[in-house]
């Protein structure tokens, strides 16, 4: 009976040590570049016919981001979690009649998600992954006016992403991602931000 109940107990052990061995925990590091669109709310618009200016709609972005996959390199579904913060270039504010500049703005995200990765790539060596991810984070969006002085407004902003993660080697992986980035403070000047772009990811 002794026995038994020791073969059943390393038996269970050695099933736990199995399965801790085939979950993967993959930190990694990675730098995004893209384009940054902004859909203005109504109040926003109606300001632009009031004062006779044109807001930027399109600014490039930069950011990192970190985070770690989790699951087997072989498994179909990976999971993991995201953390990224983004920073866009000035774009101008320019009257509507002679395009002189009267303001400069730019955005700031940050955010953490959720991800799924759903391998694609069938049989092949290297792993092709559908990402689709959600998650929360904050927005700002700084106005600099020529002649006045700036400000800043922060939304809470949840956020969700799809794209493609290709791997290259087993440590290096391209991305091309789009999110949807939904500001929820009432009277912000935005009712959706988005952006298109890539990253170079280094996977440990």
């Amino acid at each position: 009976m002794k026995s038994k109940i020791m073969l059943t107990s390393v038996a269970a052990l050695l099933v736990s040590v199995a399965g801790a061995n085939a979950m993967e925990y993959r930190p990694f590091v990675g730098a995004t570049m893209g384009l940054q669109g902004a859909v203005y709310s109504n109040d926003a618009k109606d300001m632009e016919r009031a004062m006779h200016i044109d807001m930027p709609t399109d600014f490039f972005v930069f950011g990192i981001e970190s985070g770690v996959r989790a699951g087997g390199y072989n498994q179909i579904y990976n999971g993991g979690l995201t953390l990224s913060a983004t920073k866009s270039t000035y774009s101008k504010v320019q009257d509507k009649y002679t395009d002189d500049r009267v303001a400069s703005a730019d955005m700031f995200n940050i955010s953490a998600s959720y991800d799924n990765y759903i391998r694609i790539s069938g049989d092949k060596a290297s792993r092709i992954d559908l990402v689709l991810g959600a998650g929360l984070g904050m927005m700002a969006y700084h106005i600099d006016p020529v002649g006045a002085d700036s400000s800043t407004k922060w939304s809470f902003a949840p956020e969700l992403k799809a794209g493609m993660d290709f791997e290259l080697t087993h440590n290096v992986t391209l991305s091309a991602t789009a999110r949807a980035i939904i500001p929820t403070r009432s009277g912000y000047e935005m009712d959706m931000s988005y952006i298109v772009g890539g990253a170079v990811k280094y996977i440990f």
